[in-house]
């Protein structure tokens, strides 16, 4: 199999803060992570502007749901 290139890094960092701007966020070392871009934009395009936390509980959710239906 070849490799699986969307799990390659790009090398290049981006900020990424935990509380959006848009909601107040700040430039401050807690609310602040460097992601590599790949995964900075996979973050944003499959969660928004949702902080990890509420990212989190979205996935639990859809988890729960998937359980639900094997029942």
């Amino acid at each position: 199999m070849g490799k699986r290139t969307y799990l390659k890094r790009s090398g290049k960092k981006n900020r990424h803060h935990n509380l959006a701007k848009e909601r107040g966020g700040r430039r401050t070392p807690t609310n602040m992570i460097l992601l590599d871009e790949y995964r900075h934009s996979a973050f944003h395009l499959l969660f928004g502007n949702r902080t990890f936390k509420e990212a989190a509980r979205v996935l639990l959710r859809a988890n729960q749901m998937m359980e639900r239906r094997e029942e």
